[in-house]
């Protein structure tokens, strides 16, 4: 009789079976991946706008005025101060982000101007932010204060 230990290894079924599992456990974990980056991505776009609100409202007051263009087709925006100087390049959220823009009540673009002493000058406005199925939005009051939800 031949009574030899089994070896310590494993077989090819089990090993074919392992990263069949793997593999399915690995494709239920991608859609919410890919959800949670969304609203990541929105959110951060949402927030870079918010910043841009803040420095042209600096800018503003440093310069006499300023004003920040918000290109919604492209979802591009950049500052331009009161004495027609570009304040830094165009800001490219499409590339940065993937995201795309739309503004409650219509239009291609969207131009929020300050005065000297940073009151910005702009009907009720809110940008939304969408990436995917996520959306953020960021609403502008007649004077220019920002609200991001």
């Amino acid at each position: 009789m031949n009574t030899r230990p089994p070896s310590p290894g494993t077989t090819l079924v089990e090993a074919i079976f392992a990263l069949i599992l793997l593999g399915v456990l690995a494709g239920l974990t991608v859609p919410p991946l890919r959800a949670g980056l969304d609203r990541v991505a929105s959110a951060g776009a949402r927030d870079a706008l918010l910043v841009a609100v803040a420095r042209a409202r600096a800018v503003a007051i440093a310069r006499g005025g300023a004003t920040l263009f918000v290109d919604v087709s492209t979802a591009r925006y950049w500052i331009d101060a009161a004495d027609g100087s570009r304040v830094g390049p165009p800001v490219d959220l499409a590339a940065e982000y993937g995201i795309t823009l739309a503004v409650d009540g219509g239009g291609a673009a969207l131009a929020l101007r300050f005065d000297g002493l940073g009151l910005g000058q702009v009907a009720n406005r809110t940008i939304r932010v969408r990436r995917g199925e996520a959306e953020s939005r960021l609403t502008l009051s007649s004077y220019g204060r920002p609200r991001s939800w």
